[in-house]
């Protein structure tokens, strides 16, 4: 079954001091890697005594888990609200779509995701939170990608979201190793194509099925 569609910043409750730890540990993935992301750099960072790291998030174990937690549900990243105040149909898949380019272009959220993959590969307990995580995400994608005329069951819109998923972490990839040469948009434009006439969405000017040279069948059909 598809999840339900809702904004969840995780961050949002933790206490100010807390916050700031988890900024601190996100900026210290981000800039310099997770080989550098120790309780030492982060507690300076933060400007606060190593003891809270336990206090607020009970490790740094507890710490790591929260910021998988944020990565994919924070504010800049979890579904935003103009997606969730869509009605389900082409209106919401657009909003989403636009969501997900932002996201796939962030590459501060880029780069630390793809700190955290290869720790993820070694450690048992930040692969079952990223695993928990991208579960967590497919549902909500196939949510976003429901309702159109296009009769689809559960199982082939999660399995749509999986794929959508691997192109939003695909072309964050390709622009973090070459962020010179790789041409985002135009990537994106052609997954947005491919979306709207795999899903047969009406004509909206946003690269569907129909329209100019953008926005074209890709199989050349007249």
């Amino acid at each position: 079954m598809c999840a339900r569609l809702r904004p969840s910043p995780i961050d949002s409750d933790l206490p100010p001091t807390a916050r700031r730890i988890l900024a601190a540990a996100m900026d210290i993935l981000a800039e310099r890697g997770y080989q550098e992301l120790t309780v030492s750099a982060i507690v300076a960072r933060a400007g606060c005594n190593r003891a809270l790291v336990s206090y607020y998030f009970g490790s740094k174990a507890g710490l790591i888990a929260t910021l998988v937690d944020t990565l994919f549900r924070g504010p800049d990243v979890g579904v935003v609200e103009h997606v969730a105040a869509e009605p389900p149909g082409p209106g919401r898949i657009r909003a989403f779509l636009d969501w997900q380019r932002s996201v796939s272009a962030n590459r501060k959220i880029n780069r630390m995701l793809f700190e955290l993959v290869p720790q993820a590969l070694r450690d048992p307990a930040v692969r079952e939170r990223l695993a928990q995580e991208y579960r967590h995400y497919r549902g909500i994608d196939a949510t976003c990608l429901a309702g159109t005329t296009r009769d689809l069951d559960d199982a082939d819109l999660e399995a749509l979201a999986a794929v959508s998923i691997a192109v939003v972490d695909g072309l964050g990839l390709q622009q973090a190793l070459d962020p010179e040469g790789f041409d985002h948009e135009a990537a994106w434009r052609i997954w947005q194509r491919v979306v709207s006439e795999f899903l047969r969405l009406p004509p909206d000017g946003a690269g569907t099925p129909g329209d100019d040279g953008r926005g074209g069948d890709l199989r050349g059909d007249p």
